[in-house]
């Protein structure tokens, strides 16, 4: 059974993957939707106008990334964790 992540939570796993989260969350172009963890992977919604991720790190790396109907899905490995963001675009 997984949890709920908060906000804080979900930022905390994109910051190493996202150039400019604070910047873009700052000038509302990135939204906090939901968040959650299960079995050691998190999967996060978001709506967002504007994104820049970047694999930066030995535990960090952008796997596969799908995109249909305004709708985003990028897998991931954010500071060695697995999971799917969800893009509502806007």
């Amino acid at each position: 059974m997984g949890k709920d992540l908060a906000e804080a939570g979900a930022w905390e796993i994109l910051k190493p993957v996202c150039r400019e989260l604070y910047e873009l969350v700052n000038e509302k172009m990135i939204n906090f939707v939901s968040a959650s963890e299960s079995n050691g992977a998190f999967t996060i919604n978001l709506k967002s106008s504007r994104l820049h991720f970047a694999s930066r790190g030995f535990k960090d790396s952008i796997g596969d990334v799908e995109y249909g109907e305004g709708k985003l899905r990028i897998g991931l490995r954010a500071n060695g964790m697995p999971g799917n963001i969800f893009i509502e675009l806007a």
